[in-house]
């Protein structure tokens, strides 16, 4: 929610709202401060030059099967 631009009081209220949970905005930024450096350091990572990728794609239809009607991939 820090990252989308919520200040430290609306991350409180959603918290409250959602959650049904009481913090404190100092909590909550003390929170983003602690995770800010991690989302850094994931952000500024080396990548990987290659990601392979694996797309499965599937009709489902009705087939008769033992005297019931089942869905199956095809």
């Amino acid at each position: 929610m820090y990252g989308l631009g919520l200040s430290t009081k609306a991350i409180q209220e959603n918290l409250k709202d959602i959650y049904n949970v009481d913090v404190s905005p100092e909590l909550v930024s003390r929170v983003t401060d602690e995770v800010n450096g991690l989302v850094e350091e994931w952000r500024n990572r080396p990548l990987e030059p290659l990601y392979p990728v694996i797309f499965f794609d599937a009709l489902r239809v009705n087939i008769p099967d033992e005297c019931h009607i089942s869905k199956k991939a095809v």
